[in-house]
């Protein structure tokens, strides 16, 4: 039985996938299995794939994303450990050795993950340590968002750097199927492990994260659209908490405001008022809601709401 299970989740990415199994496979220790899992890819991701046959396990399903891609890796997996890999990722050849490094010095952890570096569609470093400088930034600036709320004071942890304990997977649920387009489901999936089990970042990078047209170029109507699933599941994993559903009031509150901007901007005044009185119903003292409102009544103003009000 191998120690580690490496689930690789793809869904057309030929060109990468490639780049992702040779950095798994040079990993310095060689106790895992790899199991890619082919989301209803057409673009000869298969052929790609079928290059490295010794070692690596193909599973070919109709497109559903890549949250259940990795389900479906988990549930063919024989480790006893989890590490995810996206398609357009790759690894430094230390990933593995020390995640089990610190996962024997410290058995009571169940989900580890790193930092990671950015890379551009050559796989030149554009940035390092990406993680650890966007919590450096949020600490200077002393700004809390949904992210320092889940994660208290840690960065989130994106996919291809975790490492986690199978069961500890399983008894958290796995990745919901209600998100669309590759948005949010890894925050609310690892959200819920974090209230089950303690998690620990390393302040290393141990993965290269791509940052490519095709990435950038996703549909954004998706991450609109899956920003409400993402409060609502928070909801119910906050159920006994009041505490923590409180701090998502703001966030509600401002999802609908920003809808109600949008509307203003077009022009459609009565329709931006619908979205402006449902933030109100979540937050009541919020001035920015209340500002954008007021100028809903006024439609000369609409320059000075583009001035006052972009963000």
């Amino acid at each position: 039985m191998p120690k580690v299970s490496v689930v690789l989740p793809v869904f057309n990415d030929a060109q990468f996938i490639g780049n992702a199994i040779q950095s798994v496979l040079k990993q310095s220790v060689r106790d895992f299995e790899v199991i890619v899992v082919d989301d209803g890819s057409t673009d000869g991701t298969e052929k790609v794939v079928r290059q490295y046959s010794d070692g690596i396990r193909y599973h070919f399903q109709g497109n559903q994303g890549a949250g259940v891609a990795r389900n479906i890796g988990v549930s063919l997996a024989q480790g006893e450990w989890i590490a995810f890999l996206d398609a357009d990722d790759t690894w430094y050849p230390d990933k593995l050795k020390i995640q089990l490094d610190f996962a024997a010095a410290l058995p009571e952890i169940a989900f580890f993950y790193s930092d990671m570096d950015t890379v551009d569609d050559e796989g030149r470093v554009t940035e390092q340590a990406f993680l650890g400088k966007r919590l450096e930034r949020r600490r200077r600036k002393k700004r809390r968002n949904l992210v320092s709320i889940i994660f208290d004071d840690r960065p989130p942890p994106y996919p291809s750097t975790v490492f986690i304990k199978k069961n500890a997977f399983i008894e958290a649920g796995a990745f919901s199927p209600l998100f669309r387009g590759n948005y949010h489901e890894d925050l609310e999936f690892f959200s819920r492990v974090a209230q089950r089990f303690p998690i620990y970042f390393i302040p290393q990078s141990l993965a290269q994260y791509r940052v490519h047209d095709s990435k950038s170029g996703r549909d954004v109507s998706n991450w609109d659209n899956n920003w409400p699933v993402l409060l609502n599941r928070l909801w119910e994993t906050w159920q006994g908490d009041p505490q923590m559903q409180a701090q998502l009031l703001y966030y509600y509150a401002k999802y609908f405001s920003d809808k109600g901007r949008y509307l203003l901007r077009k022009g459609d005044y009565s329709g931006a008022r619908v979205y402006f009185r449902t933030a109100y119903s979540y937050k009541p003292v919020f001035w920015r809601n209340l500002g954008r409102w007021t100028l809903s009544f006024f439609p000369v103003n609409r320059a000075i709401y583009s001035y006052f009000w972009k963000r």
